[in-house]
């Protein structure tokens, strides 16, 4: 799924390094996300990707390097510029992290009423405008514990686009969802990208939601502590890289049978 390259950079990092003390995570990421990209952050587990979102998200503060969003950079801004960047990003955690005391209806609006001056019928009506646009038109009024995990995922992107977010950032959105939830999730989010004109970046490590919906990648490497691919991941299967292909193709050789995942 190749998109002309005419777009603007929005995200760009410079010489990012992650560390929790003196243990490096991952250093000398340099890369740009480019407006309505769904970008993907991937990598086998323990490989740095959470902490990537975490410092993406203004969560963990990076020990060197920028983050910066429309040229300006996160990381050098005071606590009032940070929470004003913020209100740009929408996030969807992984599970959808719904309060389970409030219907879905209730879990939308949250963050109109911290961040909002709507009246409680505006915030009532946005939430189910919210809902309709992830396909749970009907759903306001049920809890999380009363519908399934794939509903519990769409609820989690009505609540990260309450806002109206430049930014959606998802974290594992497919992960522990049977093959036909996970396809919807994936198509959901291309038609949200396409219908609303946002900026996607997903951290994943479930190769049929990547090559379904990333038009461009970066693969982390525990080893190296660094990224050792950059571009779409398409593009990505004629690496020359072994690690690379180990990744992208379950452990396959280039060439060593045919991979159900191969893009077309």
């Amino acid at each position: 799924m190749n998109m002309k390259n005419n777009k603007k950079n929005v995200i760009e990092i410079k010489d990012l390094t992650l560390a929790y003390g003196s243990n490096i995570i991952q250093e000398n990421l340099n890369f740009t996300v480019q407006e309505q990209d769904i970008f993907v952050i991937m990598g086998a587990s323990g490989c740095g990707k959470s902490s990537l979102l975490r410092v993406l998200m203004g969560l963990l503060a990076p020990a060197q390097g920028s983050v910066s969003y429309n040229g300006v950079n996160f990381w050098a801004q005071d606590e009032n510029n940070q929470k004003k960047l913020l209100r740009n990003i929408g996030v969807m955690f992984q599970g959808g992290a719904l309060w389970t005391s409030r219907t879905l209806a209730e879990n939308i609006a949250i963050p109109l009423e911290h961040y909002t001056n709507l009246t409680p019928k505006q915030i009532v009506d946005v939430s189910r405008y919210k809902l309709a646009q992830v396909g749970l038109s009907d759903f306001g009024d049920y809890y999380p514990s009363e519908i399934s995990g794939g509903m519990r995922k769409r609820a989690g992107i009505a609540r990260a686009m309450a806002l109206d977010p430049q930014y959606v950032f998802f974290d594992e959105p497919s992960a522990g969802l049977d093959p036909i939830s996970a396809a919807q999730l994936d198509e959901l989010i291309l038609q949200l990208r396409d219908s609303l004109g946002m900026t996607m970046l997903i951290v994943s490590h479930e190769l049929a939601s990547i090559f379904s919906i990333a038009n461009n990648s970066i693969l982390l490497d525990a080893k190296t502590k660094t990224f050792i691919a950059k571009g779409s991941p398409c593009d990505l299967l004629g690496s020359e890289n072994e690690e690379v292909q180990t990744f992208l193709r379950r452990g396959k050789k280039k060439g060593e049978g045919t991979d159900p995942l191969e893009c077309l």
